[in-house]
């Protein structure tokens, strides 16, 4: 799952301060194992483009899908409260409290 979070009505692409939120699996020797990042997208004046930073990223194998997700809505929440509220996600969030079974890997890609 990807969700990118705005703090305007109607981002620009490539000009509008986002930030970028990505949960998924992954297959490990254990299994299967949750990562989950968050980028930060800003336009560079120096450099006259716009720039992606990775802020946190989590990919520890011991990661499971529930502790991945509290991730992911905690700092989703933390976003929030600075006004980053307007959300486009690729696929709805998860209905039931997440197992450790998604129905496929997800390829994200930074």
């Amino acid at each position: 799952m990807i969700e990118t979070l705005y703090q305007t009505h109607a981002p620009e692409k490539d000009k509008s301060e986002c930030y970028v939120l990505v949960l998924t699996s992954r297959a490990s020797t254990r299994g299967t194992a949750y990562v989950f990042m968050e980028e930060h997208g800003h336009w560079d004046d120096d450099l006259q483009r716009f720039r992606y930073s990775v802020n946190s990223i989590n990919t520890d194998e011991q990661l499971t899908g529930k502790q991945a997700l509290d991730l992911y809505e905690t700092t989703k929440s933390n976003l929030a409260r600075k006004g980053f509220i307007h959300s486009f996600r690729t696929e709805p969030l998860p209905k039931v409290a997440c197992s450790d079974l998604m129905p496929e890997p997800e390829l994200a890609t930074a």
